[in-house]
C-alpha cells in the first residue's frame, strides 16, 4: 500500500513538473532579424505572434547593443518618467524595422535587447511590457558572401580553409 502510494506521488509530481515546465511562456522573446539591402539589420516583432490584428502598434520602451566580450556599445531609452500615463514617444507595428542608430560590423557577435509593451494598454492594470533580446552575426566570406547568423550559430567560429 505504501508502494503504491509513494509510485502515485511521484508520477504526479512528475506531471506536474514536465506540464509546469512546459506551459510556462518564456521570459525572453525572440524578433526577428533579416538582412536588407544595405547589409544592415531589420529587426522587428514578428508577424506571427500577432494572431489576428496585424496592425497592432507596440510602444518601444528601450532598445540596447551588446557586443560579446566588450559590453554594451549603445542604449537608447524612449520612456520619459515625467510624462507616466500619456503615449510613449516611439511605436512600431509588427513586422516594422526597429530603429537601431547603430552601425553593425561584419564577423562580430552582437547582442540585442529591446523592451516593448502594448501601444494604448493601461500598464498599471495589465502589464504588457515584453523584453526581446537574440544574438547575431553578419558573416562576411572573403569571397565577399554576406549571411546572417542567428542563435547559436552566431557564437560558431568558421573556419576559412587557405589555400
Amino acid at each position: 500500500m505504501k508502494l503504491r502510494l509513494n509510485m502515485y506521488l511521484l508520477v504526479s509530481f512528475i506531471l506536474l513538473y514536465i506540464t509546469g515546465c512546459y506551459f510556462h511562456r518564456p521570459m525572453v522573446s525572440k524578433p526577428d532579424i533579416v538582412l536588407k539591402n544595405n547589409g544592415q539589420p531589420c529587426i522587428s516583432i514578428p508577424a506571427l505572434l500577432i494572431n489576428f490584428d496585424r496592425k497592432k502598434q507596440f510602444d518601444i520602451i528601450t532598445t540596447e547593443v551588446f557586443q560579446e566580450g566588450v559590453g554594451q556599445l549603445w542604449m537608447k531609452d524612449y520612456f520619459d518618467p515625467l510624462n507616466f500615463g500619456l503615449p510613449k514617444k516611439y511605436y512600431v507595428v509588427s513586422g516594422e524595422c526597429i530603429r537601431f542608430d547603430y552601425h553593425f560590423q561584419n564577423n562580430i557577435v552582437y547582442s540585442i535587447n529591446f523592451e516593448s509593451s502594448i501601444r494604448g494598454n493601461d500598464e498599471s492594470k495589465n502589464m504588457t511590457q515584453k523584453t526581446w533580446a537574440r544574438e547575431f552575426r553578419i558573416f562576411k566570406d572573403n569571397h565577399g558572401n554576406v549571411e546572417l547568423w542567428l542563435d547559436s550559430g552566431a557564437k560558431k567560429t568558421n573556419i576559412i580553409k587557405r589555400k
